[in-house]
């Protein structure tokens, strides 16, 4: 099977877990919020993927039914929230 490369990092990321706990999901994403992939874009340069995962952290939110797995997520997107 051919890996489904992303447009806008010319490779795909993880794929978000399915099936799982809210706070297994939460931590998947926490953990690829805090230590993200990277690429090398030109000689020297690397890029890393971090705002996807912060999207993707974002857009579960609602989707959460356990209220720890939301407020743990929510203050890791608050960590980051500036950052890039």
């Amino acid at each position: 099977m051919e890996e489904e490369r992303s447009e806008d990092f010319g490779f795909a990321p993880e794929p978000l877990p399915e099936n799982l706990p809210d706070m297994q999901v939460a931590l998947f994403l926490a953990m690829h919020i805090d230590n993200p992939c990277g690429v090398e874009v030109s000689p020297g340069q690397r890029e890393n993927i971090r705002q996807f995962y912060l999207r993707e952290a974002a857009a579960m939110l609602d989707k959460f039914t356990n209220p720890s797995a939301r407020a743990m997520l929510e203050s890791k997107i608050e960590e980051y929230k500036d950052k890039k």
